[in-house]
């Protein structure tokens, strides 16, 4: 995994290890760490120099989807296992298991104000969940295909969904219904 200067497109830093594919990456919001998915488990780096910090391990397969909770102190991991984990970020324990996807969870979201968690799989939904309990609060569902990606938009009120249906859907969160639908014109 390498970190680059969009100025000059130089590369600032790589975080190396015995990592195998690495399927996701994210920053923490005050950028000082990068969060990496790969098989069966997920790591926490130091940007300034490059030193592994933390590793979240207990998936039985790959780690597909990675996200660090809006205030740091959690991480949120979605894997071929078909379930998404709630990790603590300091000690990489698991909080919680968010189970309920019949097939791989494929993306994992927070909503910006850190108190729902949104997980997209291959089984065609996209799941929302309490993080506190771990209960399944809302399930978005009209996909003919994969959901490949998903996301919360700023104010919390909609999420996005992306699909190998070559389409993207926007939905309410609290009525779950579908607001716009976005068409490609597929291959």
């Amino acid at each position: 995994t390498r970190l680059w200067d969009l100025s000059s497109g130089r590369e600032i830093r790589r975080f190396e290890g015995d990592l195998g594919l690495v399927f996701s990456v994210a920053f923490s919001a005050d950028g000082r760490s990068v969060l990496t998915g790969s098989d069966h488990e997920a790591r926490v780096w130091e940007v300034s120099s490059g030193r592994e910090i933390r590793r979240f391990e207990g998936h039985s397969d790959d780690v597909k989807s990675v996200a660090f909770s809006p205030d740091g102190r959690s991480v949120l991991t979605g894997s071929d296992d078909n379930t998404a984990r709630l990790w603590d970020a300091s000690s990489g324990r698991e909080i919680r298991r968010f189970e309920g996807h019949s097939e791989s969870v494929t993306s994992v979201a927070f909503s910006p104000d850190g108190r729902s968690v949104l997980t997209g799989s291959r089984d065609k939904t996209a799941r929302l969940w309490e993080p506190s309990t771990g209960r399944e609060i809302g399930r978005f569902e009209g996909h003919s295909g994969e959901v490949l990606s998903v996301a919360f938009s700023p104010d919390g009120r909609s999420v996005l969904t992306g699909s190998d249906d070559n389409t993207a859907r926007l939905w309410d969160v609290r009525s779950g219904r579908e607001i716009h639908r976005f068409e490609g014109a597929g291959y």
